[in-house]
């Protein structure tokens, strides 16, 4: 009996021994994409959106997609800058409160932006690539629906890859992640986006013979809504709306430390607004004034590298 409990004992303080030496040990978190390498990825986002007019009518919607990303890596600077091609395309399904109403599952238009992303996962560049003779803002002009396109604009961030630590870091130990994120106009110019946020080294784990860091972040776009206005081809839709308000979200990252990939992301995110609309005369012109909270889950895994 007495050597089993030893054996035991010793596996247990070799285990000890294993995890401070890795929680002791700096770790490097750095992209490394391939020239020619493939990523797709699976997306799934679920959440509600809660609406509430001027004058305290509430209306509930949930939806629910299932998309997918593909990376394309179209080149690699000698600074590990990697220019990608991002392809995003899938369905959401929209559940209504009105009793009797049959939810209603709707194409995403596929969106296409050439992207540069730095190691450290910083983006210096997102620009959105038109399709031949296409007519800029015509794939966001299929959103027939404002608040449907405000919605899926701000779930869109979670699709965005984690800033990652400027220089190696132990188990336990924090980095800053402020600063700001180009976002893509109708004009085919960028803007910029505030950024505040930190992210956290939870652990290193072994998961079919790699090594996979898990990381937690923080982050706050307190300016989305008047990004979100300038994003959207409001005018061309013959819609004059502002909108006020931001973004928050608490995520969990899996990062492959041997292939230097994102292989996993949970977010949980939560955004506030309010939106003012101007209707033109024709209609009667007004003010409206609405106050939405939107909730989103998204989940993106990596499903294949190649080659």
């Amino acid at each position: 009996m007495k050597p089993f409990w030893f054996r035991s004992l010793l596996v247990l303080g070799l285990i000890g021994l294993v995890a401070g030496f890795v929680a002791a040990q700096e770790i490097a978190l750095k992209l490394r994409y391939q020239p020619g390498q493939t990523l797709n990825y699976k997306v799934t986002v679920e959440g509600k959106v809660n609406l509430v007019s001027e004058v305290g009518v509430a209306t509930d919607l949930q939806f629910k997609g299932e998309l997918t990303q593909e990376q394309v890596v179209k080149e690699v600077a000698n600074d590990g800058t990697a220019t990608l091609l991002l392809t995003v395309s899938g369905k959401m399904r929209l559940v209504s409160p009105t009793e009797g109403t049959q939810p209603a599952e709707q194409e995403v238009p596929t969106t296409k932006v050439m992207m540069k992303i730095a190691p450290d996962g910083k983006v210096v560049e997102f620009k959105p690539v038109k399709e031949e003779g296409e007519k800029s803002g015509e794939q966001l002009k299929m959103l027939q629906d404002p608040f449907q396109a405000l919605t899926m604009s701000a779930s869109a961030w979670s699709l965005l890859s984690p800033n990652l630590p400027p220089k190696p870091v132990k188990v336990g130990e924090t980095w800053d992640m402020s600063g700001t994120v180009p976002v893509p106009m109708p004009s085919g110019q960028s803007a910029q986006a505030k950024v505040i946020g930190k992210g956290k080294l939870l652990s290193v784990e072994c998961k079919d013979g790699s090594e996979i860091a898990v990381s937690e972040t923080q982050i706050e776009i307190p300016e989305l809504g008047e990004v979100v206005t300038k994003m959207l081809p409001l005018k061309e839709m013959g819609i004059d709306m502002q909108v006020k308000g931001g973004t928050k979200s608490n995520s969990k990252h899996w990062f492959d430390l041997m292939k230097g990939l994102l292989t996993r992301s949970e977010v949980n995110s939560e955004t506030k607004m309010v939106i003012v609309i101007q209707t033109p005369e024709n209609v009667g012109a007004g003010t409206m004034t609405l106050q939405t909270q939107t909730q989103v889950k998204s989940v993106i895994e990596l499903v294949s590298v190649k080659p």
